[in-house]
């Protein structure tokens, strides 16, 4: 069985849609002000540094990857077609007990504070639970 011919790849792109947006939410009116805090940046900073289309490019990419990664779980998984419920939850479980657990160490030898990683583990979280419920419809 190859994984890849049973990805809907018409779902992958609005995966990279969504974390752009949930991105452009949390860190902007919902957590900006936080995240600013935590990095020790301003406004007037982030504006001056230019265009954030590197960045957001590089984002899509990454997330068009999630993507992939996701839809490879949740068709793995067994779960029947249209269950937006199994995939939302599949997406948080993987965001939580995959993605926060493998980075958390980044953020501990770092020294960076929980307040940051929390920040970070929301959108990632928020985004994934989007995707999954996403992908587990419109297979």
């Amino acid at each position: 069985m190859n994984v890849f011919s049973e990805i809907n790849w018409m779902a992958i792109p609005l995966a990279g849609i969504i974390t752009l947006l949930v991105g452009g939410l949390w860190y902007g009116p919902l957590f900006g002000k936080a995240w600013m805090a935590e990095v020790g940046l301003t406004e007037e900073e982030i504006r001056a540094s230019g265009s954030p289309a590197a960045a957001m490019t590089k984002s899509f990419v990454a997330s068009l990857v999630l993507g992939v990664g996701m839809a490879i779980v949740i068709n793995w998984s067994g779960m029947p077609a249209g269950d937006w419920m199994g995939g939302a939850v599949t997406g948080a479980l993987m965001a939580i007990l995959v993605v926060a657990a493998a980075v958390f160490p980044n953020y501990a030898f770092e020294d960076k504070s929980l307040r940051h990683f929390l920040i970070h583990m929301g959108n990632i979280t928020v985004s994934m639970v989007l995707i999954g419920a996403m992908l587990a419809v419109w297979r």
